[in-house]
């Protein structure tokens, strides 16, 4: 019976924050970016608008274009040079793309530190900030005190939040690295219950919720 514990807490900790970043992380970005340059109507899309013509436009396009040429390191650096986790705009949008590199060139302390760093945004859009934190508490899941981890995430679970259901999973996931099964068969059962929650959120928290002692 423990054996199936640990396996359910492992896929939580470990498998679920590293393969749903890699398989949703590119719609992330493609949300976030609309969010920070699109937003405010019409007067936000002609900012928006002047933006692509004007150079913080063509130095972000210019970074991804060296990436894109294998040449990392100098693309990075123009990113960094770009980047501002506390700013707005191509500023905001540099940032959430150095965290994603940093993150996958093993990098995560700089990925941390920018995720934290946008978690903080206050003036950032929710997705925006929102991402920031769910990344930081997945990169503290193993080693970060269940207590903080559960307060960075309630909010992130409240409903109507951009990463409600994710933030759930994760909060199960505290529940069980506690060993705390009832808590967590709660939170999985209130994903399972949701009709508003994703199909593949609701597959997961179904079958972790089978595998559960009971």
């Amino acid at each position: 019976m423990s054996d199936i514990f640990k396996e359910v807490e492992e896929d939580l900790r470990r498998d679920k924050a590293a393969d749903w970043w890699k398989r949703y992380s590119l719609y992330i970005y493609l949300v976030a970016a609309v969010v920070v340059l699109g937003t405010a109507g019409y007067q936000g899309w002609r900012a928006y608008d002047e933006k692509l013509r004007g150079e913080q436009s063509d130095s972000y396009s210019a970074a991804l274009a060296l990436i894109e040429d294998g040449n990392e390191a100098s693309g990075r650096q123009a990113l960094r040079a770009l980047s501002d986790p506390s700013g707005s705009g191509y500023a905001l949008l540099a940032a959430l793309t150095e965290a994603h590199l940093a993150a996958e060139a093993g990098d995560l302390a700089t990925a941390q530190d920018i995720w934290n760093q946008l978690a903080q945004n206050g003036s950032a859009p929710q997705a925006v900030s929102g991402l920031g934190a769910l990344n930081a508490v997945m990169r503290d899941l193993d080693d970060g005190d269940p207590a903080d981890l559960r307060g960075r995430l309630q909010p992130l679970a409240a409903a109507g939040a951009p990463y409600r259901f994710t933030a759930l999973e994760l909060l199960a996931a505290v529940a069980l690295k506690e060993g705390n099964e009832q808590e967590a068969r709660e939170i999985l059962t209130e994903i399972t219950d949701d009709p508003e929650a994703p199909a593949s959120s609701r597959t997961r928290a179904a079958q972790l919720l089978a595998a559960l002692p009971g």
